[in-house]
C-alpha cells in the first residue's frame, strides 16, 4: 500500500466532518496525489502556501449561517420588490409603446417640439376660429390600405375594392370615428375608386369601370386631379390612352379617421376593423395581396407582440437550466445558480429605479434578461470547473482549497465583468434616453449579479460539498451504496481525466493548434475569414428610416417599405418640409424630470413677435417672394421641389396668399400693409360683424382682425381651402384689451393676438429615406440661409427660426443618427482602448494582453462587417449592439489568457495545454448556454429581439472562433514563454522604490521577506 503506484482505498463516510475541515475533503486531496504522472505535471506540482481569505474561512467554519445569510439577501430583495409593488409603487415603469431617443438639448428638438406643442398650450384657442370645432374636437389618424397584383387596375380588382373599402366605412359605429368635413358627414376614403365614383367633378363617373383607361387618362390630363391620381400609382404604373392601356402593380388608399379620444379610437379600430384586417392578409382582396398599416392597430400590437417574445426568455432559461444541470450534476447548484441571476436583475432594478430615480424601463432593458442568463451562467461556469480543478491541487484543508478557488475564479470574472461594464457604461453617458438608461441599467446588472456570484455562490458550492454531493434521487439510491470507495485515481482513465470535454482539449486539440503546420494554416484562415467580413464593414451606411419595429416579411415591415420605395412621387407623399417660425422660442424643458421622455415641457412665447408695423408686414412678403424666386443653385442646395403646375418652389406663405385674396373679399381693403386707417374703413363698412359703437382709440390688433376675417371666409359659416391651408400655421390667443366678440357669431372673436406664424416649405427629401450623411449639410445649408434672412427682418421678426416639426421631425433624427453612428465607433474604440490595459494588467503580461486585444479587434470588426451582409443598416439596434460587441467578445479570451497566465510551465507549448485543460470547459460550457439562449431570440417577432439575437449568436459564435481558432494558434506561435513580456519586474521595481531599496540591497533571510539590507561590502559610513 505504500507503492506510489498503486492506488490507496480510502473509506469516506457521507455527512461526517472533522475539526479540521472533512474527511471527504481530505480523500479528495489525497487522490490528487495519484494524478497523472506524464511528463506535464501541473496538478501534481506542489502549491505554495494558499493565505485564506477571512470570507472563505468564514463560509467554511460556519457555511449553515453564511449560507442562509446570502439565501436571506436574495429572498429579501424579493419581498422589498413585492411590498413596492403592492404598495402601488411603479417598480417597473414600463412603455413598451415608443423608444426615446431624443436629444433633448438639441435646438433641432426643442424648435420642433415648440411649433408642434405650441397649439397644445392652455393659453391657445385650438382651432379658435373654426365655427365647425365646437361640434367635435378631432384628432386625426388615418387607416391606410395597400393593395398588391400584377395589374390592380382591371374591372374585377377595383370592383372587390370598392366593395372592401364600402365593408370598413359600412361598419355602424364608424360614423362616431370618422373623420368630418364641413358639413359634418364622413370624410370619404381618398382611394382611386374616387376617381371613378362620381366624387371628383372634372371627372366623368364610371361606377362599372367599363372605361378605365379613358377614365384615369381624362384624370391624369387634368391639373386638378392629376396630383391626387399620382398618389395612387405604382412606382411602375402606366396609363397610356393611345395604347389602350393602364395598369400598376399596386395602389393604396386612405380612410381618415377622427375622434378626440384616442384610447376610444384605438378600441373601435380593435373590436371593428382588426380581426377583418388581419384576414384580408391572410386571403387578400379579389386577386390582390392586402397590406395595411394605422397608428393605434400598430401600437395595440406592438404591446401583445412584446409580451408574447419575452415568452421566448423561458425558453433561454429552460436551455440554459437543462445545460447547467448538465454540466454541474447538482439540481441544488442548478437552481440556485439560476435564482440568483434572476433575483440580480431585481436588485438592480431596485438601484436604478430608487437610488438612480429612472422613470423608464423600456424595449431596450427587456434584451437584459437575455444578456445576464449569458453572462450569468458563464460566471457560474467559472467558479464551479475553478471549483473542480481545485479538487486535484494539494490543498492543506477545505478552507484553503476554498480560498483559492475564490481568488482564481473571482479574479477571471471580475476582468470578465469588468470590461462588460465599461461596454454598458459608455452607453450610459449616451443623451439618447432610450440608450442610456439600457446602458446604465445593464450595466448595474452585470455588477449585481458579479456581487452575487462572488458573495452566495460560494456559500452555495460549499454548502453543496458537505452535504449534497454524493445524494441521489431516493428512486435511483437502490442502485448506490451507502459509502463508497475513492481512490487518488477514481477521476482517471488510463492517466488522464475522465471528463471527455477536458481531454479532447488536452489531448486532440492541443495536438491540433500546436501542430506546427496547422498553426499557421489556423492563423492563415481567420486573417482570410478576416478580411471578408473587413470588406463587408466598409459597405456599412447608416439607416435612414426611424425605427424598425417589425420585419420586412410581417404586414406593418411591408407597409413601410410599400409607402417608402413602391409608388410615384406624389404631391400626397410625406416630404420633409421646412417651417420658417416667428412667435416662439425652444421648448423649455427645464421643469421634465431627466427620464420623463413623454414630458411635453413649456411653450415659450417671442414677446416681440408683431406683424402689425407695416414694415414688419412688407418684409415678410418680400420674404415669400424671395422663397418663390430663388436662384437654380439656391433650389439645389436646399433640397426645395417644385411646384407641378408653376415650376417656382413649393411655398405655402399665408401672407403672400392673403395679399391677393382679401382685396377682392371686400372694397375697403387693397392689400398689405394693413394699417389702423384701411381697417378702420373696412370693420365700418361691416357693421354686421363688428360693432362700431365699441371705443376704437387704443384699438391695435388690425392685422389679426383682417386675417382672421380672411381665414374664415368672411364669417359666412363655411370653411375656405385657405382655412386648410393655413390655420394649423397660425397660433392666436386672446388679447387683454383688443379681443371682442363678432355680432350674432358666437364663439367667434376678432382682435385676437397673433402669437405664432410659419411659413412652410416643401422639400424632395422623402421623410424615412434621408441618412445623415446626405441630410446634415441640408440642415446646415437651410440653418445658414434662415439666419441670413431674419437679420435682414425688422426688430419684431428677429426671432424666427427654421424647424421640422411634423411626423418624427426629420431634422431632429439626423442629429439622432448621427449620434447613434458617433456612440457606436465610440463604443469601440473605448472598449478596445480599455481592454488592452485591462487584460495586460489581469494576466500580468503585455504580450498576452496585446494578443487578446487584437482577437477581441477581429471579433469586433467581424460583427460590424456581418450588419450589411444581413442586408441591415447603421441604425438604432445596430449601433447598440456595437459599443455592446467588446464587453461581450472579451469573455472567452480572458478565460483563456489567464489560464496560459496562471500555468507553472515555463515554455509556451506547457502553457497552452494546461491553458485548453484547465479553462477549455469552461469557455465552451459559457459559450453554449449563451448561444442557446440567444436561438430562441431568433423566433421572435419582433425585429429588436430578432436581430439581438442573432448579435448575441454572432458575437458569441465568433469569440469562440477567434479565441479557439486564431488565440490559441497564436500562443502556440508567439505565446509569452518565461519572463518574456511579464509585468513581475515592473511590479518589483515600483515596490522596491516605494520601500527604498537600492540595487546593491538584498532581501533579508530572517525577515520573512519584510526587509533588505545592503550587500555586504557595499555599506556606506
Amino acid at each position: 500500500m505504500g507503492d506510489n503506484s498503486t492506488p490507496q482505498t480510502i473509506e469516506v463516510t457521507l455527512g461526517q466532518e472533522n475539526s479540521e475541515g472533512d474527511k471527504d475533503f481530505n480523500s479528495k486531496r489525497m487522490e490528487g496525489q495519484g494524478e497523472n504522472q506524464e511528463s506535464d505535471t501541473t496538478s501534481q506540482t506542489e502549491l505554495k502556501p494558499v493565505k485564506t481569505i477571512a470570507f472563505c474561512r468564514f463560509i467554511v467554519r460556519r457555511h449553515k449561517l453564511a449560507f442562509g445569510l446570502t439565501l436571506g439577501g436574495h429572498i429579501l430583495l424579493i419581498v422589498v420588490s413585492a411590498i413596492l409593488v403592492q404598495s402601488g409603487y411603479n417598480l417597473f415603469p414600463l412603455s413598451f409603446t415608443g423608444v426615446p431617443l431624443t436629444l433633448t438639448e438639441d435646438e433641432t428638438y426643442l424648435r420642433g417640439e415648440a411649433f408642434f406643442r405650441a397649439d397644445s398650450n392652455a393659453i391657445i384657442l385650438p382651432k379658435s376660429l373654426d365655427v365647425f370645432s365646437a361640434e367635435r374636437t378631432e384628432t386625426t389618424e388615418t387607416l391606410t390600405l395597400y393593395y398588391e397584383g400584377s395589374n390592380v387596375f382591371t374591372k374585377e380588382n377595383l370592383q372587390a375594392i370598392a366593395v372592401w373599402e364600402n365593408e370598413l366605412v359600412g361598419e355602424p359605429k364608424y360614423g362616431n370615428f370618422c373623420r368630418l368635413n364641413a358639413t359634418g358627414q364622413c370624410v370619404k376614403p381618398f382611394s382611386i375608386i374616387r376617381f371613378f365614383d362620381g366624387s371628383l367633378t372634372s371627372i366623368t363617373p364610371d361606377v362599372n369601370y367599363d372605361n378605365i383607361v379613358g377614365t384615369l387618362s381624362a384624370a391624369m390630363n387634368d391639373p386638378a386631379t392629376a396630383q391626387l391620381l399620382q398618389y395612387h400609382l405604382g412606382k411602375n404604373a402606366e396609363i397610356n390612352a393611345t395604347l389602350n392601356r393602364t395598369s400598376s402593380p399596386i395602389t393604396r388608399s386612405i380612410i381618415y379617421l377622427g375622434h378626440a379620444n384616442e384610447d376610444q379610437r384605438q378600441d373601435f379600430l380593435v373590436e371593428n376593423f382588426r380581426s377583418k384586417l388581419n384576414s384580408k392578409t391572410e386571403t387578400g382582396v379579389g386577386g390582390m395581396a392586402f397590406i395595411f398599416t394605422s397608428t393605434s392597430l400598430f401600437t395595440y400590437d406592438i404591446q401583445r407582440q412584446v409580451i408574447f417574445d419575452l415568452l421566448l426568455a423561458g425558453g433561454s432559461f429552460g436551455f440554459i437550466f437543462i445545460f447547467m444541470l448538465i454540466q454541474t450534476q447538482s439540481l441544488l447548484i442548478t437552481g440556485l445558480a439560476l435564482f440568483s441571476v434572476l433575483t440580480s436583475f431585481l436588485g438592480a432594478n431596485l438601484i436604478y429605479r430608487i437610488v438612480l430615480d429612472f422613470q423608464y424601463f423600456g424595449i431596450f432593458h427587456v434584451l437584459s434578461i437575455f444578456i445576464i442568463l449569458g453572462i450569468g451562467a458563464d460566471d457560474v461556469f467559472v467558479y464551479f470547473d475553478t471549483w473542480r480543478a481545485t479538487a486535484h491541487e494539494n490543498h492543506e484543508s477545505l478552507e484553503e482549497r476554498v480560498s483559492a478557488c475564490y481568488r482564481r475564479a473571482s479574479k477571471a470574472m471580475f476582468v470578465t465583468s469588468l470590461t462588460t461594464m465599461i461596454a454598458f457604461f459608455v452607453n450610459a453617458v449616451s443623451p439618447l434616453l432610450a440608450v442610456s438608461s439600457f446602458g446604465l441599467f445593464s450595466g448595474i446588472l452585470v455588477l449585481v449579479n458579479y456581487i452575487s456570484v462572488i458573495v452566495f455562490f460560494p456559500t452555495v458550492v460549499v454548502m453543496h460539498h458537505k452535504h449534497w454531493e454524493n445524494w441521489t434521487w431516493p428512486c435511483f439510491r437502490c442502485c448506490k451504496k451507502k459509502s463508497r470507495e475513492i481512490s487518488p485515481s477514481h477521476d482517471l482513465k488510463d492517466g488522464k481525466r475522465k471528463h471527455p470535454i477536458v481531454r479532447f482539449f488536452r489531448g486532440i486539440f492541443f495536438s491540433f493548434v500546436s501542430h506546427k503546420i496547422i498553426k499557421w494554416v489556423l492563423v492563415l484562415l481567420c486573417l482570410i475569414v478576416l478580411s471578408v467580413f473587413i470588406y463587408f464593414a466598409t459597405t456599412l451606411k447608416p439607416e435612414e428610416e426611424a425605427i424598425k419595429i417589425y420585419k420586412d416579411s410581417h404586414n406593418y415591415g411591408k407597409a413601410i417599405d410599400r409607402n417608402l420605395n413602391s409608388f410615384k412621387p406624389s404631391v400626397q407623399d410625406k416630404v420633409i418640409k421646412i417651417y420658417l417660425v416667428w412667435g416662439l422660442k425652444g421648448q423649455d424643458r427645464a421643469s421634465c424630470h431627466k427620464t420623463d421622455y413623454e414630458c411635453t415641457g413649456k411653450t415659450v412665447w417671442d414677446e416681440g413677435f408683431d406683424l402689425n408695423p407695416k414694415p414688419a408686414q412688407n418684409a415678410l412678403f418680400d420674404l415669400c417672394a424671395r422663397l418663390r424666386n430663388l436662384s437654380d443653385a439656391e433650389v439645389a442646395s436646399l433640397k426645395i421641389r417644385l411646384d407641378s403646375i408653376s415650376g417656382y418652389p413649393d411655398v405655402d406663405c399665408f401672407i403672400t396668399d392673403f395679399n391677393t385674396d382679401m382685396p377682392t373679399s371686400t372694397s375697403n381693403v387693397t392689400g398689405l400693409p394693413l394699417s389702423e386707417i384701411t381697417m378702420s374703413a373696412f370693420m365700418g363698412g361691416n357693421p354686421q360683424l363688428y360693432d362700431a359703437s365699441q371705443d376704437m382709440t387704443n384699438f391695435y390688433r388690425y392685422f389679426e382682425t383682417g386675417v382672421s376675417f380672411w381665414l374664415n371666409n368672411g364669417y359666412d359659416g363655411t370653411l375656405s381651402k385657405r382655412y386648410e391651408n393655413y390655420a394649423d400655421n397660425m397660433g392666436f390667443s386672446r388679447d387683454a384689451s383688443d379681443t371682442r366678440q363678432i355680432i350674432n357669431k358666437t364663439g367667434l372673436l376678432y382682435g385676437t393676438r397673433l402669437r405664432f406664424a410659419a411659413i412652410v416649405v416643401y422639400t424632395t427629401l422623402q421623410n424615412g429615406k434621408v441618412g445623415y450623411v446626405e441630410g446634415i449639410p441640408v440642415i446646415d445649408a437651410w440653418e445658414s440661409f434662415t439666419n441670413s434672412e431674419v437679420s435682414k427682418l425688422p426688430p419684431s421678426l428677429s426671432g424666427g427660426f427654421q424647424c421640422t416639426p411634423e411626423g418624427n421631425n426629420a431634422w431632429h433624427w439626423l442629429r439622432v443618427q448621427k449620434t447613434l453612428a458617433d456612440s457606436a465607433v465610440k463604443g469601440i474604440i473605448i472598449g478596445i482602448c480599455l481592454a488592452f490595459p485591462i487584460l495586460t494588467f489581469a494576466t500580468g503580461n503585455v504580450v498576452l494582453g496585446f494578443l487578446a486585444t487584437a482577437t477581441i479587434t477581429c471579433v469586433t470588426v467581424t460583427i460590424v462587417g456581418i450588419i450589411p451582409m444581413a442586408g441591415w443598416k447603421l441604425g438604432v439596434l445596430e449601433s447598440l449592439n456595437l459599443s455592446l460587441v467588446v464587453g461581450l467578445a472579451v469573455d472567452y479570451v480572458v478565460h483563456l489568457a489567464e489560464g496560459y497566465h496562471l500555468s507553472r510551465h515555463e515554455h509556451r507549448q506547457g502553457r497552452l495545454r494546461d491553458m485548453l485543460e484547465t479553462v477549455g470547459i469552461s469557455v465552451l460550457s459559457g459559450a453554449c448556454t449563451t448561444l442557446g439562449a440567444s436561438l430562441f431570440m431568433l423566433f421572435a417577432v419582433i425585429l429588436f429581439f430578432m436581430q439581438f439575437g442573432i448579435f448575441m449568436f454572432c458575437t458569441i459564435g465568433f469569440s469562440l472562433f477567434y479565441s479557439l481558432i486564431l488565440f490559441a494558434p497564436l500562443l502556440a506561435i508567439c505565446g509569452p514563454q518565461g519572463n518574456f513580456g511579464s509585468l513581475s519586474p515592473l511590479y518589483a521595481w515600483i515596490k522596491d522604490r516605494f520601500r527604498g531599496k537600492k540595487k546593491t540591497d538584498i532581501d533579508c533571510n530572517k525577515c520573512s521577506g519584510q526587509g533588505f539590507h545592503p550587500l555586504e561590502g557595499t555599506e556606506k559610513f
